[in-house]
Formats: C-alpha cells, sequence, structure tokens
C-alpha cells in the first residue's frame, strides 16, 4: 500500500473511532432510559476463545407462552399492529400466506421480577419443577411494539421493565384437532451479548467452571451441584440509543462449586 493509501487508511480509523465514541457519549447523556439489577439467571458468560480477550455476559429472557397452546396476547392483532399481514381469514387455504411472511424488525418489552414472572410460576409447564424454573431467566417478554417511546408511556416502571430491538416472526398453528390460529414470537433481541468492561471483570474471572455452567443444568453432576442462588448481579443502564452498558457488577455471597 502506497503511503498516501496508509495516511488514508489511518484518517478513516480515526474518524471511525471518534464517531463510536460519540455515539455512546450521546447514548449516555441524562437519565438512562432504564436500569436493571439483574443476577447469572439473565447474563450468563459467554464462552471465550482461548486468544480472544474480551468478556461478554448474554442476555438471556423467556417467553412463559412460547409453546401456549393458544394466541395469548401475541395474537393476529398484534402481529398486524407490528407490520404482518393478517387480512386474510386464519384457514388451512391460507396457511402459505402466513408462514411465508418474512419476520419484521421491532421493540420487545422484558420485565423483570414483574407480575409476569410470578404468573408463570403459578402456572407453570407440564412436568416443570420449581428449582429448575428459578435457575432460569426471571426477564419475560410481555409485549411488543413498533413504537418504543409509546411503549415506555405503557410501561412507565424503568427499574422493572426494558425495551430493546428485536425481530418477531409469526407462527401458524394447524394441528387438525381445533381451529387454526396464529401467533407470534420473538426470535432474538439486541444486543445478545453485553460485553464487560476490563475493569469489572474479577469477580466473573474468579468464578471456576463448574461454578459457570451450574444454572445451564438440569441435574447435579459429581463434584458440581447445582447453584441454589447466583453468583453475582449486575447493574445494567439503557440510554437514550437504547443501547446497554455494563454499571457494576457484584458479588452475591454465593459459595462458588468446586
Amino acid at each position: 500500500m502506497s503511503r498516501k493509501g496508509l495516511w488514508v487508511a489511518a484518517v478513516v480509523v480515526i474518524v471511525s473511532n471518534v464517531f463510536a465514541l460519540g455515539r455512546t457519549a450521546a447514548n449516555r447523556v441524562g437519565e438512562p432510559e432504564a436500569t436493571l439489577d439483574l443476577t447469572e439467571r439473565e447474563l450468563r458468560q459467554a464462552p471465550r476463545e482461548t486468544e480472544n480477550t474480551a468478556m461478554g455476559l448474554r442476555l438471556t429472557w423467556i417467553d412463559p407462552a412460547a409453546n401456549a397452546q393458544e394466541p395469548g396476547w401475541f395474537d393476529a392483532a398484534k402481529l398486524a399492529e407490528i407490520g404482518f399481514d393478517c387480512s386474510r381469514p386464519v384457514t388451512a387455504e391460507n396457511a402459505s400466506h402466513y408462514r411465508t411472511q418474512p419476520p419484521r424488525s421491532t421493540y420487545a418489552v422484558l420485565e423483570n421480577e414483574g407480575a409476569a414472572w410470578q404468573r408463570y410460576l403459578a402456572a407453570p409447564p407440564a412436568g416443570a419443577e420449581r428449582d429448575v424454573l428459578e435457575r432460569q431467566s426471571h426477564l419475560v417478554l410481555i409485549d411488543v411494539g413498533h413504537d418504543p417511546w409509546a411503549l415506555r408511556v405503557r410501561y412507565p416502571n424503568r427499574r422493572r421493565t426494558v425495551i430493546v430491538p428485536a425481530i418477531a416472526g409469526m407462527a401458524f398453528v394447524n394441528d387438525g384437532k381445533r381451529t387454526p390460529f396464529v401467533r407470534g414470537r420473538v426470535n432474538v433481541t439486541y444486543p445478545m451479548e453485553l460485553n464487560v468492561p476490563r475493569h469489572l471483570r474479577p469477580v466473573l474471572e474468579s468464578m471456576p467452571p463448574g461454578a459457570r455452567s451450574a444454572f445451564n443444568r438440569r441435574f447435579d453432576r459429581p463434584g458440581q451441584p447445582l447453584a441454589d442462588a447466583p453468583h453475582y448481579r449486575v447493574t445494567v443502564k439503557w440510554g437514550r440509543s437504547l443501547e446497554p452498558w455494563i454499571e457494576s457488577v457484584q458479588a452475591t455471597g454465593q459459595t462458588f462449586a468446586p
């Protein structure tokens, strides 16, 4: 590469970095859009490659109605609200119309340890054990919409609910035993992984592998018992651009499994 080319490349890198820093600063101006205190249940440590020095926590949440036998709140009307074409009758003849529609960008509302979580515990899936449910994320999908600011008006508690960019799809359900119906499902929320700043890593780096997997297993393993409580608590803030950052990481006092 010529000297001129090197200079151009260097300028591009500098401008990109300045732009990224400016965007980060703008996102964090003023009061956070939301602040949640999450735990190991909701933020699992992402696998780390040997050569990768970054550390990430994957945001996990649940949709209690994912396998429901009825549309629930994410019905045809809600699907139409976020851009799906639900104008045709929901019949077997129109199955292709509903099954071939591509996913849509939207916004999802996640509620942490709120009424939706309590309802889920009160009416758990068949065969589910309470201690297993308790180790799942307590962050629950409760709504979607195309306008995040309208959603915030509907869900004003910024310490309990967060609004995040998401991708939603539509399922056409026809098992031959009942009237066909459509229901929505959130396929993914963004960002899927949160970067842990270097100065906040000591608590997480002190966890042995057995402790890290304690919330991902259903049964005990020899020398690696299931965790009774989360090992760490994380305060996450979302800014004006709905982009999150980790504010703090604290140990909960739970003894690490060997």
